[in-house]
């Protein structure tokens, strides 16, 4: 055993090469957006987009997600709704990604769409569950299910609209929060 543990140490490591590479961590980042919806309680249909308001775009920052150019994989997507219970129809919801923001400028209440314009900053979506009732609070978590692979643009933020799957009468002003976990890849 003596042998064994002198041979180890008087060689050192190994070189690096393909058949023996350097192992390396993966950089972790989180983000969270945070939008008080408009204070009205007009009806959302499948498909719409949840936003913060009806005059301005309702597109979300994720600020400092990952390096610029880097292909980061999206491990976790949580949404928390600051009211106390589930609407009747609200069911699961979409978070369409970019990176830049969205050109379409879309709007609380809109109905989301992919047009031309927005088709080059494009990065898919993750599906988001359907909220459950903590109380005070509705949440879902998409740990370890949400696993998409993406490739950051010129900037370390990523930009996503929040989109409804099931059409719902909201509660006025209500609180979102979407918070994003990533890796480098």
């Amino acid at each position: 055993m003596s042998e064994l543990i002198s041979t180890m140490t008087s060689t050192g490591p190994e070189p690096v090469s393909a058949a023996n590479p350097v192992p390396t961590r993966a950089r972790a980042y989180c983000s969270q957006a945070g939008f008080a919806r408009t204070a009205d309680t007009a009806a959302y249909t499948a498909g719409d987009v949840i936003g913060a308001a009806t005059d301005a775009t309702a597109a979300i920052t994720f600020a400092d997600i990952g390096d610029a150019g880097a292909l980061i994989n999206i491990a976790d997507v949580d949404l928390r709704i600051d009211v106390a219970a589930v609407p009747v129809g609200m069911t699961g919801f979409k978070l369409h990604l970019y990176n830049v923001t969205p050109p379409s400028a879309l709007a609380d209440n809109a109905a989301w769409d992919l047009p031309a314009g927005d088709r080059a900053a494009y990065l898919g979506y993750v599906a988001i569950g359907t909220p459950v009732d903590l109380g005070s609070t509705l949440f879902v978590q998409s740990a370890g299910t949400a696993t998409k692979q993406v490739l950051m643009g010129a900037t370390t933020s990523l930009f996503g609209y929040l989109v409804t799957d099931g059409g719902y009468t909201p509660s006025s002003a209500a609180v979102n929060t979407v918070r994003l976990q990533t890796k480098e890849v």
